[in-house]
């Protein structure tokens, strides 16, 4: 549990290190700090997962309280965790020469806010009560905040970031009254404290927390109708804050609803499988029907991300209607579940690729138009073939790991052929995959053969060597991923052990 704690002794120690770097003429020195942090709490982090699993807890301070700061350390903690750190790890090497190429200033904040950005997602992942989580939910709702308008000369990044703070706070505060309303009814914010108080009775006021929880982290996980604040931040964004919030952060507030819903109130109890599966497959069925009458690249991307999220919740919503309605299919539920997790790390890495990949197209082109971004592909070799396994891998083609996430969750969906909402829901997602899948390869085609309207000279070559290698890292992962599927299964597996017991 010291790596959080790692990244905010980095964060609190950077302005200091950036001052000392710059007098000795290391302009790169802030940027070379965050990454070796975030890269040895990602060795630590892998440290932890290769041994044994199980489940350890610790208190930081206060006897049991509304104060009370405990944390835990589990699979499902140090799974969501390794993502959270690599894509941070990814995002802040690119950072050190795209912050140059775009003459950014102020780089001591942007990095001390990147550590506090990942501290905050691990924080959440590790907590062990709603207090505890919900602190470093703030910190890295705050952080984020601050990364979108760190363009603060901009009036789009201003504009971007006060949307984006006006629906996230509104969103925390009513997950905030959620948990006040649990502290109320249990006397009590610890995780186990909670799920047994709850079990035993299903009051009006319980499921009012419970609609107030899922809401207040559903606009941070960008579910439809709560998503309008991600399209607009992500333009506004630097391109690896833009990584970060798509590949991760929205992550974050998925990894919230799940645990709220499977480990504090319990679907067989609450019985809220068919609303997940609604908003499921609306988030999915909005988002990719208007990311295809997207212009600019990363509002392009961004719609693709609340799809993808899309998927992941009608996983988990279809887990809970089972797991409510049918106790004896368990082997469902994991199922569902399995799907949406390895979605999760899938997406991270496709999404991150994505980016990242377009971060060096507006970089050398100067422009986010997509259609001005065409056939630049053939000239940036290198960017456009991990761009094409991020996609490819998101699209699921087979055998991309893209694939069998979205095959266990259909397949899920399928598992019970008397239930109609199953099958309905089903069909919208497997369609949904098809539509998706058709507009990444259109992309990918107009990037690379398309003629575009910038008419490119031969002075256009690839992208820096410290922003490819990001890139050729994450998809020579995806490709990993993709050798190693059944390592991966195994500790997803042991993840759904702490999340179904």
């Amino acid at each position: 549990m010291i790596q959080v704690f790692i990244l905010l002794g980095a964060a609190a120690a950077m302005i200091v290190v950036d001052s000392l770097s710059r007098k000795v003429g290391i302009r790169e020195g802030g940027g070379i700090f965050a990454s070796m942090a975030l890269f040895s709490t990602l060795i630590l982090l892998w440290v932890e997962a290769s041994k044994p699993p199980q489940v350890t807890t610790y208190r930081v301070f206060g006897s049991e309280s509304p104060l009370t700061a405990s944390l835990k350390l589990d699979p499902l903690s140090l799974y969501l965790s390794m993502i959270f750190c690599g894509i941070g790890l990814a995002a802040s090497i690119y950072s050190i020469r795209y912050m140059e190429l775009e003459r950014e200033t102020g780089l001591d904040r942007y990095y001390l806010l990147l550590l506090t950005l990942v501290a905050g997602m691990i924080g959440v992942t590790l907590a062990n009560d709603f207090f505890t989580l919900y602190v470093f939910w703030e910190l890295m709702a705050i952080s984020s905040y601050s990364l979108v308008s760190f363009r603060k000369w901009s009036w789009e990044a201003v504009e971007a970031g006060f949307k984006y703070l006006l629906m996230s706070s509104i969103g925390s505060l009513m997950a905030l009254l959620g948990i006040a309303l649990l502290y109320g009814l249990t006397g009590s914010l610890g995780f186990d404290v909670l799920k047994a108080a709850l079990a035993s009775g299903r009051s009006p006021a319980a499921h009012l927390s419970l609609a107030l929880i899922m809401i207040g982290f559903g606009v941070t996980a960008a579910i439809v109708p709560f998503h309008s604040w991600l399209p607009d931040a992500h333009p506004a964004a630097p391109t690896p804050i833009s990584a970060v919030l798509s590949g991760v952060v929205i992550k974050t507030g998925v990894y919230a609803m799940l645990w709220s819903l499977f480990k504090v109130f319990t679907p067989q109890v609450y019985g809220f499988g068919w609303i997940i599966m609604g908003l499921g497959a609306l988030t999915m069925t909005f988002a990719n029907i208007t990311a295809i009458m997207q212009s600019d690249i990363k509002r392009f991307l961004a719609y693709s991300s609340i799809a993808n999220i899309g998927y992941i919740i009608t996983g988990m919503g279809i887990a809970a209607h089972v797991a409510a309605n049918y106790s004896g299919e368990f082997r469902i539920v994991a199922l569902a579940l399995a799907g949406s997790l390895l979605h999760i790390l899938n997406h991270a890495l496709g999404k991150g690729l994505s980016f990242l990949s377009a971060g060096c197209y507006i970089v050398r082109a100067g422009t986010r138009e997509i259609s001005s971004l065409g056939g630049i592909g053939l000239k940036m070799p290198a960017t456009t073939t991990s761009l094409g396994i991020g996609l490819l891998n998101l699209a699921g083609i087979p055998p991309l790991s893209g694939f069998w996430s979205k095959l266990f969750i259909a397949s899920a969906g399928l598992g019970i052929l008397s239930d109609i909402s199953l099958i309905a829901v089903t069909a919208v997602f497997i369609l949904n995959s098809i539509l998706a899948a058709g507009y990444y390869l259109w992309f990918l085609q107009r990037i690379v053969f398309k003629r575009g309207a910038g008419g490119y000279s031969s002075e256009i070559n690839e992208a820096p060597a410290s922003m490819l290698a990001p890139l050729i890292a994450l998809a020579a992962t995806s490709i990993l991923i993709t050798i190693m599927l059944n390592p991966v299964i195994d500790f997803i597996q042991s993840a759904l052990g702490v999340l179904l017991g």
